[in-house]
């Protein structure tokens, strides 16, 4: 064990030897729960199924077809990529736009991907062969969102140039555009694809009759930016996410607001319903999804994976698996057999899960106490070599006393190789240890492939 630095971040190298390939598919499992003096149920955590991997941005939209066999996705690289739904093998990469690509949309007949960019275009490809079909050109800004209809006849499209555009796919003409009082963010076709929703820049939502352009609906729906918007798949329910942090559920016909979903803690940027219409799926600029119960408005799960902040969910057809975009430029995949299971504990005992709420310690020189402690403890019970070839990133919770009173994995390696620290050792014999948790303190813990431990305020020294 070699003398820590005595800098902002402290560091110990560990003898390493040749580390081990890892290659195939992640097998994830949940390691660490908060101690019973946090909560009176441990917390459990749902990993991802499936990590995608491949573009060299934040991913934008994930779109998957109504066979559910193939999956497109696209971002800030201006590229879109094809994936098989089922296993995750990369199929085609599109050189798509010169600029990033913020939306995708899928025909209902599978063969028609429309891309919508930050070049002002919207273009569309065969899904199979990532052939290009046609290029719209009209719009003067950046195209933020698009939407195909059901009948896959029609696609709108809405700008940051304040107009939505109505285009017949066959001919590729503009039939109809209609103006919005600000900035357009997102858009979607009502299932029967009599209605379309549009949310813009200043937090309006505003729906419009497709076939004449009426609008039927105007509403002050958020304090700032509508991200997202979604109809519910029976046609009832239209749900919205916001710069402000809610998501929100409106009645269609007459545009009340039904409830409002608090519980993300940064922007609303992406809702999506499950085919059933019976969970909601939100994600946020604070690297959350959360699975919301559309009847009762519980929070029926969340799901930490991300390492930055996610962009665009997505329900598979059969409503069996989620798929989030993130700007960690990963894809992953999220079975919801769990969820259902959950559900079903729900309907048959009901459990309380009571949060203590503790104030985070700022004080500098406590945090450089606790900073000290937490790497000794660490250093001092590592004494395996590393086996992975990544870095492992954790959050770590302590008391004022140093002892360890929550263990977060925060990336995929750490989700697989955490076992192979002294970390969920140290949080299980910490449990005893526990006498105060009033006052708590954030740690980002990093191990490296060869042997680095770095420890350090999760928000930096201030």
């Amino acid at each position: 064990m070699l003398t820590p630095q005595q800098f902002r971040q402290y560091a110990t190298i560990i003898a390493a030897t040749t580390v081990t390939n890892i290659s195939g598919l992640w097998l994830w499992r949940s390691l660490s729960t908060p101690t019973t003096n946090l909560t009176q149920e441990p917390e459990k955590t749902t990993l991802p199924s499936l990590t995608l991997s491949g573009h060299k941005g934040w991913v934008y939209a994930v779109a998957i077809s109504p066979d559910g066999k193939t999956m497109a996705s696209s971002g800030y690289d201006g590229t879109i990529k094809i994936w098989n739904f089922s296993n995750g093998q990369l199929l085609n990469t599109i050189d798509a736009h010169k600029d990033a690509i913020e939306s995708l949309a899928i025909s209902s007949d599978g063969k028609v991907l429309a891309s919508g960019s930050w070049d002002n275009r919207i273009k569309l490809w065969h899904l199979a062969s990532g052939n290009l079909i046609q290029t719209l050109e009209g719009h003067t800004d950046d195209v933020k969102a698009i939407a195909i209809s059901v009948d896959g006849q029609t696609l709108a499209s809405g700008s940051y140039d304040g107009t939505i555009k109505i285009w017949n796919l066959k001919t590729g003409s503009v039939e109809r555009n209609f103006k919005h009082s600000s900035s357009i963010k997102s858009l979607a076709f009502s299932p029967d694809g009599k209605m379309l929703a549009s949310g813009s820049k200043n937090g309006q939502i505003k729906t419009w009759q497709v076939n004449t352009g009426k609008p039927l609906h105007s509403l002050a729906a958020h304090k700032n930016t509508v991200w997202a918007i979604a109809f519910s798949p029976d046609g009832k329910i239209l749900a919205s996410g916001s710069q402000d942090q809610k998501v929100k559920l409106w009645q269609i016909e007459t545009g009340q607001l039904l409830c409002t979903l608090d519980g993300h803690d940064k922007a609303v940027l992406s809702v999506a319903f499950s085919p059933d219409s019976q969970t909601l799926a939100s994600s946020s600029y604070d690297k959350k999804i959360h699975l919301w119960d559309v009847d009762t408005e519980e929070l029926l799960e969340t799901f930490k994976g991300h390492a930055k902040p996610v962009w665009s969910v997505n329900f598979s057809p059969d409503g069996q698996t989620l798929a989030s975009g993130g700007a960690d430029s990963t894809i992953k995949l999220w079975s919801m057999s769990a969820l259902s299971n959950k559900q079903l504990q729900n309907t048959t005992a009901s459990s309380a899960v009571v949060e203590v709420v503790a104030s985070e310690i700022t004080d500098r020189a406590k945090l450089e106490e606790l900073n000290q402690k937490l790497y000794d403890k660490i250093d001092q019970s590592w004494e395996k070599t590393p086996v992975w070839y990544e870095n492992l990133v954790f959050c770590i919770t302590v008391n004022v006393d140093g002892a360890i009173a929550k263990l977060e994995t925060m990336n995929e390696p750490a989700n697989k190789y955490a076992e192979q620290t002294p970390l969920p050792k140290l949080f299980n014999t910490a449990k005893s240890e526990i006498t105060e948790q009033k006052s708590v303190a954030l740690f980002r813990v990093v191990m490296t492939p060869t042997g680095v431990l770095e420890v350090s305020p999760w928000s930096g020294w201030l």
